[in-house]
């Protein structure tokens, strides 16, 4: 047999066991002859047979009759060291036999795996950033504590087994519908190949969605794609810095109103857009007239105050789909599209527009002023603008539009101020 295998007789009523039989298994697992064991007593041969264990199931199995398996366990003396998994029975002549195997290879490799998973469940749990496992089915083999962090769950309880992407990748940044079948993650076993995402977001258990940055890579056994890994990165702030460096670079500080980079960009797209649909547009040139009066004044905190009102006046004067820019200081532009195929009509409605923000920016302004001392006092302040506008369909340019719309502003000025004036050339 390829099982050790120890036959005993009984001595004085059970108080000892004297080797009968003892295989070649045992010899090679004991490192021990089979003639300097066979006749002697058990407690001779494993002194330490008694604190093992065994002993006393030999004795009750002797006594009772009833097979016992003494389940592994460690033993050690001067001589051998090991795990032994053994079966007891008695035989119907009296004879007591112990089926054993010593398993000390199989403890050590078990014991060197549960150390492996400890270190691999330490590092795991020690990374900032959140990790799980998915099978080929899509459901969840594990997960981190920065998982659970991140995404406002108490225990991996909540997520072992469930499919991981109806529970936290089923809706894009919008909140629209995300299938499964069309989830970029998958693609990591699907096609076996590593996925690297920075623009979907993952859902936290409250319903929030969290920007994530996040990696996949396909699990493979013996050939075998049998899941994926993924880990990610909550680039909450990342992507709100990323915001503020857009506004920095395309939105006035003070008003929030895109500034003159963005005024091109949207002009230029403006420009495509009148030449694909025929359609004209229209850009609005405007200079406040009493501007300078209220800070040499009050000082730059009260013009401030008026050109944060002012800003808040002329875009409550168009649409969503138009633009309204400040270039600096006390200079606006306004960007109408989408206007009559018509020139006379849409000169029409330019005008309507036109003097629509002429006339908001002409009502007083009540400024507040604090003093020195923190008192709030209030000035009434009066500044109209004057207006240049221009009408363009295919042929201009950026700069054409800019600088008509410039020239017809400072007619309306040479004209009186607080004036629409229109750029009389037919472009």
């Amino acid at each position: 047999m390829s099982s050790c295998v120890a036959v005993y007789a009984v001595e004085n009523d059970g108080e000892d066991f004297v080797f009968l039989e003892y295989n070649r298994a045992a010899e090679l697992a004991d490192r021990l002859k089979r003639e300097n064991v066979i006749g002697k007593r058990l407690t001779e041969v494993f002194p330490s047979v008694r604190e093992f264990g065994l002993f006393a199931v030999l004795q009750r199995v002797w006594k009772t009759g009833q097979s016992e398996r003494f389940p592994a366990a460690y033993y050690q003396d001067s001589h051998i060291s090991g795990w032994r998994d053994n079966y007891v029975y008695r035989l119907p002549s009296g004879e007591v036999v112990a089926i054993y195997e010593d398993i000390t290879e199989r403890k050590r490799a078990e014991t060197a795996l549960r150390e492996l998973n400890e270190k691999l469940s330490s590092l795991l749990n020690s990374m900032a950033e959140g990790a799980y496992g998915v099978d080929t089915n899509g459901n969840c083999a594990f997960v981190n504590q920065s998982f659970l962090r991140i995404l406002g769950y108490d225990n991996a309880d909540e997520i072992i087994g469930q499919h991981i992407h109806e529970l936290i990748h089923h809706s894009h940044p919008d909140g629209s519908h995300y299938p499964a079948q069309e989830c970029r993650m998958y693609a990591a076993y699907q096609h076996f190949k590593a996925i690297h995402v920075d623009d979907e977001v993952f859902w936290h258990k409250d319903g929030s969605a969290v920007p994530v940055e996040y990696w996949s890579q396909p699990i493979v056994r013996e050939g075998v794609v049998i899941g994926a890994i993924a880990t990610f990165l909550d680039i909450t702030e990342r992507k709100k810095n990323e915001a503020m460096i857009y506004d920095l670079a395309f939105y006035d500080t003070l008003t929030h109103l895109p500034n003159r980079r963005l005024l091109n960009e949207r002009l230029c797209q403006l420009l495509a857009a009148t030449r694909r649909n025929g359609h004209y547009g229209a850009a609005m040139f405007m200079d406040l007239d009493n501007f300078k009066s209220l800070n040499d004044t009050y000082g730059h905190a009260a013009g401030d105050l008026l050109l944060i009102e002012a800003a808040r006046r002329i875009t409550e004067c168009v649409r969503e789909v138009d633009t309204v820019a400040r270039l600096g200081g006390d200079e606006f532009v306004v960007l109408v599209r989408d206007l009559n195929e018509d020139e006379t009509e849409s000169t029409r409605q330019a005008g309507i527009v036109a003097e629509k923000i002429r006339n908001a920016l002409a009502r007083p302004y009540l400024v507040k002023l604090r003093s020195g001392e923190g008192v709030d006092s209030v000035v009434e302040h009066h500044c109209t603008a004057s207006i240049g506008v221009v009408l363009f369909k295919q042929k201009a340019t950026q700069d054409d539009v800019l600088k008509w719309a410039d020239s017809a502003m400072y007619q309306a000025k040479d004209d009186g101020r607080n004036l629409v004036r229109f750029y009389e050339t037919k472009i």
